[in-house]
């Protein structure tokens, strides 16, 4: 049994044992994470599998992917047991979220740097991703800006406490991905924030 593994969380196995033709079975898993999600393509059509422990098998690249079911989270941990355990470490994700119109950190979020340093001194030598985002009060272009100095702050804090960040990267989405949709113009604290990745 061959086994294949993607950084989306989502686990691919083959079963040749089972099928006179190649089969591969695609399992998403839990990432706990809003943005989970795995399109499967072949010449025949695609779907996309974004609830944890559903599946989709593939024949080949001239048959359509299965229709998508729903697993049992235990029955198939159990079942690939061993598979699980030689996947990589999920990535962790955690939000800060600041003060309207600024850079700086809500005290609250304040209060989490201790823990972002703990996960990356534990998982060194860490790849994190820094992804600055804003509310919709203000311009677009200026949302930008301020969501990319948002997420520079965070790396400027990081460094000032001698983290490493060989791997890491800045991003800005600006107001593009918000958590709690809102129209234009409108101030939302839980848009207002850094996501920091760390792999």
């Amino acid at each position: 049994m061959g086994a294949f593994f993607v950084l989306c969380s989502a686990i691919i196995l083959s079963f040749p044992m089972f099928s006179h033709s190649p089969k591969t079975t695609l399992i998403l898993l839990e990432n706990n994470s809003s943005h989970n999600a795995v399109v499967v393509s072949t010449n025949e059509g695609n779907l996309t599998v974004d609830k944890p422990y559903s599946y989709t098998t593939l024949q080949s690249a001239d048959k359509a992917p299965s229709p998508i079911q729903e697993g049992n989270r235990e029955e198939i941990e159990q079942k690939y047991a061993q598979q699980l355990t030689s996947l990589p470490t999920a990535p962790v994700s955690m939000l800060f979220h600041f003060e309207p119109g600024t850079a700086d950190l809500t005290e609250s979020s304040k209060n989490q740097v201790e823990e972002l340093i703990q996960i990356i001194a534990s998982r060194a030598p860490a790849s994190i991703d820094i992804i600055g985002h804003s509310d919709r009060e203000g311009e677009a272009q200026q949302n930008y800006l301020l969501a990319l100095e948002r997420a520079k702050s965070v790396e400027t804090y990081l460094l000032s406490r001698q983290v490493k960040l060989e791997k890491s990267t800045i991003t800005s989405y600006g107001e593009s991905d918000p958590i709690v949709p809102t129209e234009d113009g409108v101030s939302e604290p839980q848009n207002r924030r850094v996501e920091v990745i760390v792999r």
